[in-house]
């Protein structure tokens, strides 16, 4: 476990680093295998991406601990767990905000078209896929700029930067390239969070005669398959919320100089002084094409994953938009 968080100064070896990481992603694992206790693994994760920012831009920095804190006195005993609850319930709040109004459609969607019709009413077919592509399209829309979103407030620290639309959308634009790069792991990451949605539907050509297992056998079976995917969730959310801080660490100082450079005056990106000028971003609407298109992936395997095992709360949370929750 992550007893204390260590200044970055004292960084421990590779052998080390590499131990501490499997140990983070087994206790990230575990609290990813409830809703509430998943808040907990989403604030520190928030954390370590403060962390990462902070160490690419070569400040003074501390690894996020899961319970221990800094300093002394009895408060350093759970100060590390108090920063990740209250870190995580600001995170979740802003991406809810964020996620919510593609989300609420998807559910309409849902109502309007699978479980209008197979109440016969036919008449208003239309609305169910009318509204499920509006949704579709302001979730692309949506998912484009929300890592920049997050790692504009791990960096910033305070819960109005989650909607500094201006700023996040002008790092954005400076991150080039990395905008599809993590929208493209994002879908590959995600698959086998789908492939566990999946696995109901075919759990008797997997594990023939389940169906006939001792009641305690399928339970087994089933924390197993819980498990699995509640440790993929929280890997895969710290590999993706990696890519998005260092993107933003890139991003943020070229913002802060580039065209954009009046609305980052008094932030903490412009104390950043870039190693080269700002690039023409002439190719920004090819970069935010191919991401559209990147998480259309995503998109899909949450659309078809419901159709193979129905469940109205994950019509509004995934990992990669919320909660890094097995469900």
């Amino acid at each position: 476990m992550s007893v204390a968080e260590t200044p970055a100064l004292t960084r421990p070896n590779w052998v080390v680093r590499q131990f501490k990481l499997l140990v983070d992603i087994i206790i990230g694992g575990f609290l990813c295998l409830t809703p509430l206790t998943s808040l907990i693994a989403l604030g520190w994760l928030t954390r370590r991406m403060e962390a990462q920012i902070d160490a690419r831009w070569e400040r003074a920095h501390a690894d996020p601990g899961w319970i221990f804190g800094q300093g002394r006195g009895p408060l350093w005993l759970v100060s590390g767990l108090a920063s990740n609850i209250r870190m995580g319930f600001r995170t979740f709040a802003g991406l809810a905000i964020w996620s919510a109004p593609f989300t609420i459609l998807w559910l309409g969607s849902w109502w309007a078209g699978w479980e209008n019709s197979f109440n016969k009413g036919y008449e208003q077919a239309f609305v169910g896929p009318l509204v499920g592509m509006t949704g579709v399209l302001l979730a692309l829309l949506t998912l484009v700029h929300l890592p920049f979103a997050l790692a504009h407030f791990a960096s910033e620290q305070r819960f109005g930067a989650f909607f500094e639309l201006r700023r996040i959308r002008s790092v954005t634009k400076s991150a080039g390239w990395r905008v599809p790069w993590i929208a493209v792991w994002t879908g590959i990451l995600s698959i086998p969070l789908f492939g566990m949605r999946a696995l109901p539907v075919f759990v008797e050509d997997l594990i023939p005669g389940f169906a006939d297992m001792a009641p305690d056998a399928q339970e087994q079976v089933i924390f197993g398959t819980a498990l699995f995917t509640a440790v993929w969730a929280f890997f895969s959310l710290a590999l993706l919320r990696g890519m998005a801080a260092k993107a933003y660490a890139v991003a943020a100082p070229r913002a802060a100089a580039g065209q954009d450079a009046a609305l980052w005056e008094g932030q903490r990106a412009a104390a950043v002084q870039p190693t080269r000028s700002e690039r023409r971003r002439l190719l920004w609407p090819f970069w935010q094409s191919l991401a559209a298109a990147a998480y259309f992936g995503l998109v899909a395997q949450i659309f078809v994953g419901q159709f193979m095992n129905h469940s109205w709360a994950l019509w509004v949370t995934h990992p990669a938009f919320l909660l890094p929750w097995a469900g």
